[in-house]
């Protein structure tokens, strides 16, 4: 039987098969009657999601290439902040603080008072009062004015040198002068002698003055300026006082700076304001 007369279907199979060949994606398989029979197929074009793909595997080689041609400009920078890094010392965590000691209640009193060491700058009679002297003191942070009830107790030429005072009293004005604290005396049962109270020689101006063996519980954590609802100094202030020994005390307890204790001139069993 003569081929001839198959040639045409066998062309439109072969012609059918190898459409469905390249919209498949799939390699071309030798038919075995392309010797017979020789179908004109158009240019052969790739399925669309084999286009899709070659797109997108030239983007990423694409992306890739400029990836790396950045690389190489900035490397050498990189590099050497690399290396900058690597010798520059390791910096140290920041502590956290640590939270203080409890204070007992029978001292968050005196605790709360902020008594520091002072030294006279310069000292003056009030222009119109008979009883004051006016003040300035070094408190170590800042010099403050203050006006003492003094001169009627000490002469002038004795208030110098080294005090302690009162400096987070809220300011009042005193005969006019506004006064930021409190220099601390010690005087008589009767009030009819005054001394000023000296911290031990080579205590530190600014320094805080502490009860002798509870210095933990004399932090920073304390009130800039003594809320006058809660009464520490009223509370505390009777405490105050002037042992046998000339040294200033509350409730007992030794009050000292970092040189020693506090003392009096002379006045012994004396109160302290």
């Amino acid at each position: 039987m003569s081929l001839e007369l198959f040639k045409s279907p066998l062309i439109k199979l072969e012609t059918l098969i190898r459409k469905l060949e390249i919209n498949t994606g799939q390699p071309h398989r030798q038919s075995p009657f392309e010797g017979i029979v020789k179908p004109e197929f158009p240019p052969e074009k790739p399925a669309p999601q084999i286009v899709k793909e070659q797109q997108i595997e030239k983007k990423e080689q694409q992306e890739q290439v400029q990836q790396q041609e950045k690389k190489e400009v900035a490397n050498p920078k990189q590099e050497k902040q690399q290396q900058q890094k690597q010798q520059q010392p390791a910096k140290p965590k920041p502590q956290v603080p640590q939270p203080g000691p409890q204070i007992p209640p029978e001292y968050q009193d005196i605790a709360n008072i902020d008594i520091r060491v002072g030294e006279f700058v310069k000292v003056w009679k009030h222009p119109e009062s008979e009883n004051l002297y006016c003040e300035q003191i070094n408190i170590g942070t800042e010099v403050r004015e203050i006006a003492s009830g003094l001169q009627k107790y000490i002469p002038i030429e004795e208030v110098t040198g080294l005090c302690l005072v009162l400096a987070n009293l809220k300011g009042r004005k005193l005969a006019g002068f506004m006064s930021n604290g409190m220099v601390l005396c010690a005087s008589n049962a009767d009030h009819t002698k005054i001394e000023i109270l000296k911290p031990a020689p080579g205590s530190v101006v600014g320094e805080r003055v502490k009860i002798q063996g509870k210095e933990e519980y004399f932090n920073d954590a304390l009130e800039k300026e003594l809320n006058p609802k809660k009464k520490n100094w009223e509370n505390a202030q009777p405490l105050l006082k002037v042992d046998q020994q000339l040294q200033a005390t509350w409730n007992g307890q030794l009050l000292i700076t970092s040189a020693g204790p506090i003392k009096a001139q002379t006045l012994a069993d004396g109160s302290i304001s």
